[in-house]
């Protein structure tokens, strides 16, 4: 689902699934409109509007949005009539269902914000993505400490710049703060010490929701100072994706400007960091970190992904959206990703020197290109593991069965042995036979059974022998790499081997197993096949390969997929709008991509169920 309104069917006429998770855009842009910079509510269907039953990923604006929807949504004359009095449960507009207290607008939304929302979820400490939390903390109720969640980096940034009782006073329960807000310092991929089996990593916010943060870049830095950052970290899943330089003394305020974020094709100069393991005034270079929330519905599995300022990692110093499109594609294979809300910043007039760190349509249409392959050869990989599981399944029983003829004869012979012997036996003395080891019957029964102990299964075949073509039924599928288009092949075929044990989706069924050359941890997520994909010479043959086997829509890899557009950056000119433009160009590329995804460009007060 995608509307404002709960339920439904879908556009095939088939029954859709119950609506797990809501979303409203409290904010949808990038500024320079300061009313209209990024925040999203995010709460699980399931548990209403309960206490703390909300989370807001990013706080640009965040009271005088709720307010300006209760405006429009609340009746005019609440409170005063007896159809709606006090309190009253709202019938239309984003908050539908939602029992209000008051009778004006502000102070309802006072209620939202301070009653039901009780963890912000940062992607990173710009400005435009903290600014509302900031500012509303001046109301915020003594009752218990609202978390703000985010990587440590971010943690720390807001600590040391923001509310450091200079810029805005101490509120936190750190260092004598007034104990108003808690942070949560999140651990980059998920904690492997949360959750089990699908929910790995994940850590419950509230009764209904829970979270997994992954780092991705937003630009790079060109000042030349101690900062914060990536510098050039594995791009791995791990704590090294977030590296914290409190102990380096105070950051500096360039760290906050979007003018220190270029996008490396600019030309501009290399940034400066010095951390852990760098020595001091060392250059190297400085890449921003943003991050990206899996939030997940604790009752029904259902997740979106909500990504805050992101770079292409076509032209990333440090690209880290595969990472992302690896762990999304099982869940999209699943039926268990919803949407994916992602920033478009600008429409494709904007130059590359110019991007700031952020997308375009057309390195949108990259990305969703990149998850639609990361689909593609997961779905290949399952049908693999699931033929070979077969085939291996097949020789076992072949095995069984020719293990269970062998027996049979051994047991004929060993009843013909047994009986010459006992005749033999029979002519001698009785004395002569003292105990069971003694007895030749016996011992010729022992050495017969000891070699049926012997199963077939033990004698295994060697891993060279079993990868070897040969071992492979002729009509057993198998995939030879072209010179270009889409590779699933590998030198060492998964076809034939013995069947993979999955222990969790995230850290063992990723693509680079599709390749068969060993489990792709969190901390080696960049897939050999995905390494294949972007190596090709040429973009036509990526385009025409993809298209493969999506004569229909059924076959569309991305098929259902919704992708939200956020953070549209006003141009403030009598122009066509900026986020109209990007919905047509976004729209024309999909049309030629034929990825399957299905584009919205968000606005303020909106309302989706998914």
């Amino acid at each position: 689902m995608g509307g404002g309104e709960p339920g439904g069917r879908r556009e095939d006429g088939a029954a859709a699934r119950p609506d797990a998770l809501h979303v409203i855009i409290l904010g949808s842009g990038g500024g320079p409109l300061e009313s209209n910079i990024t925040s999203l509510l995010v709460r699980s269907v399931a548990s209403g509007w309960r206490r703390g039953s909300v989370v807001s990923v990013d706080a640009g604006v965040q009271l005088s949005a709720i307010k300006k929807i209760l405006k429009k949504s609340q009746p005019p004359e609440l409170g005063e009539t007896e159809e709606h009095s006090l309190p009253h449960t709202l019938t239309t507009g984003p908050f539908a269902g939602l029992e209000v207290p008051y009778k004006k607008p502000l102070a309802n939304a006072g209620h939202i914000l301070y009653s039901l929302v009780d963890t912000w979820l940062i992607t990173h400490p710009h400005l435009d993505h903290i600014s509302g939390f900031v500012v509303n903390t001046a109301g915020l109720p003594g009752t218990r400490p609202k978390k703000l969640a985010g990587l440590p980096s971010t943690i720390t940034a807001l600590k040391r710049n923001v509310f450091n009782n200079v810029i805005w006073p101490n509120l936190s329960d750190e260092e004598n703060g007034a104990g108003l807000i808690t942070y949560m310092r999140l651990v980059e991929g998920g904690s492997l010490a949360l959750g089990e089996g699908e929910s790995k990593g994940y850590l419950e916010v509230n009764d209904g929701l829970a979270i997994k943060i992954v780092s991705v870049s937003h630009g790079h830095c060109i000042e030349h100072h101690n900062h914060r950052g990536s510098g050039s970290a594995p791009s791995g899943y791990g704590r090294q994706g977030s590296v914290d330089f409190t102990h380096f003394g105070p950051i500096s305020v360039g760290m906050g400007s979007n003018i220190g974020m270029l996008s490396p094709r600019g030309g501009g100069r290399t940034g400066s960091i010095s951390g852990p393991g760098t020595p001091y005034g060392e250059s190297v270079q400085c890449v921003y970190d943003s991050s990206a929330y899996f939030i997940r519905d604790i009752t029904t599995g259902r997740e979106i992904l909500v990504f805050g300022d992101v770079e292409p990692d076509s032209i990333s110093l440090l690209p880290r959206n595969s990472k992302v499109w690896c762990e999304s594609a099982l869940k999209i294979i699943s039926g268990n990703l919803a949407a994916i809300f992602i920033e478009c910043s600008y429409d494709d007039s904007q130059s590359e020197d110019r991007l700031f760190g952020h997308l375009q349509p057309r390195f949108v249409d990259e990305e969703m290109r990149s998850l639609a392959k990361e689909v593609i050869a997961t779905r290949e990989y399952q049908r693999r593991s699931t033929q070979a599981s077969s085939a291996n399944s097949d020789r076992r029983h072949s095995g069984d069965l020719k293990s269970l003829a062998d027996k049979k004869r051994k047991r004929h012979g060993s009843d013909v042995g047994a009986m010459l012997v006992r005749r033999k036996t029979s002519e001698q003395s009785p004395s002569a036979i003292t105990g069971p080891t003694s007895n030749p019957a016996n011992q010729l029964l022992s050495r017969l059974q000891t070699e049926e102990s012997i199963s077939p299964r033990s004698n295994r075949v060697p891993l060279d022998s079993r990868t070897q073509p040969s071992a492979v039924s002729d009509d057993s599928p198998r995939l030879s790499a072209p010179t270009s288009g889409l590779s699933l092949s590998s030198a060492h075929s998964p076809i034939v081997t013995d069947s993979p044990h999955i222990a969790t989706p995230t850290a063992e069924l990723s693509l680079g197993d599709i390749e068969m050359s060993g489990p792709v941890t969190p901390q080696s997520h960049v897939s050999p096949v995905a390494t294949a994909l972007h190596s090709r010479e040429g973009t036509a043959d990526v385009d025409s390969e993809l298209k493969i086997d999506t004569s229909t829509d059924n076959d569309l890899p991305l098929r259902g997929l919704k992708v939200v557009i956020i953070h549209v950056k006003d141009k403030l000119n009598d122009g066509p709008s900026v986020a109209e433009t990007v919905r047509e160009q976004l729209n024309g590329y999909e049309t030629e991509s034929r990825t399957g995804v299905e584009y919205i460009v968000s606005y303020p007060g909106q309302s989706l169920y998914l």
